[in-house]
């Protein structure tokens, strides 16, 4: 009877952590669907388009609608703008379902703390990470309003923190580059292989050097966010003229990471001082 009740206990956090990677790829998908259609619709918002814009406008006018290739043009754009909507509506909506999960996976550590359920809770952070990684953290709009042509867009740019990573070093910003590098990837790296190792190792000794090494490095996380937070003010402050910076999924699940990686530590570490005899007892 304990062996099944484990099986399928088991099966449930296999499930559910399978579930949070599918809600973290869709929303990543739907993030960049949503950042290529900005990108199509903004180069028929450049300059040039707008000039032929208004001559299609004073045509149809002109013509007293015969010609109708302005109020055609308009409604492609509105389509496009209400596709483009739409997918930064589901990748959003994939985030929160991502979210509401994890948060369910916290609930389920507490109620029933097991071996099985940290390692879930590890993998689901990790993939959390991952897209904190991949995905846009920041989308900035430089436009001008310019005088019969309107609202005219010069410039789209979405970034995700590689994508940042490696604009930094190729404008030569070595330093900060290496900084990101280093606060935003190779922590968070070496943190998930240190959690790793204390809940597969079955030695109290080693176990308990890993939680001071996790310690250690734990000093270190909220640097993260104030880390993401530089790299966000640096890149929305690039732009020329006037500039829309608008923050996008990336930076939720990257502070997600960090929150949920410094609960898991704390568990982490409760748990082996807790069960003295042997690390495994967290089942």
């Amino acid at each position: 009877m304990m062996n099944k009740l484990t099986l399928w206990r088991a099966l449930f956090l296999i499930l559910l952590t399978v579930i949070c990677g599918y809600f973290a790829y869709q929303s990543w998908q739907h993030s960049i669907q949503f950042e290529q259609e900005i990108v199509t619709l903004n180069k028929q918002l450049s300059l040039t388009d707008n000039v032929k814009t208004t001559g299609k406008k004073a045509l149809e006018w002109l013509t007293f609608s015969w010609y109708d290739g302005y109020s055609q043009q308009l409604a492609d754009l509105q389509t496009q703008q209400a596709d483009a909507d739409n997918q930064q509506y589901l990748a959003h909506k994939y985030t929160k379902l991502f979210m509401a999960s994890m948060v369910l996976l916290f609930l389920l550590a507490f109620m029933m703390p097991s071996v099985a359920t940290l390692l879930a809770l590890l993998a689901v952070t990790t993939v959390a990470l991952v897209t904190g990684w991949l995905a846009p953290v920041l989308a900035i709009e430089a436009y001008q309003e310019v005088p019969v042509l309107g609202h005219t867009l010069f410039q789209f740019e979405s970034k995700s923190i590689v994508s940042g990573i490696q604009k930094l070093a190729e404008s030569g910003q070595w330093v900060i580059a290496g900084l990101i590098f280093i606060f935003t990837i190779l922590t968070p790296i070496m943190k998930s292989a240190v959690m790793a190792l204390i809940l597969l190792s079955r030695r109290l000794h080693f176990s308990k050097r890993c939680i001071t090494w996790l310690q250690l490095i734990g000093k270190w996380s909220m640097l993260d966010v104030f880390v993401i937070a530089l790299l966000v003010i640096y890149f929305s402050t690039k732009a020329g003229g006037a500039t829309d910076a608008t923050l996008q999924i990336g930076v939720y699940y990257f502070i997600a990471y960090v929150l949920a990686s410094m609960m898991l530590a704390f568990i982490l570490s409760s748990r082996v001082y807790e069960h003295p005899s042997n690390t495994t007892n967290i089942s």
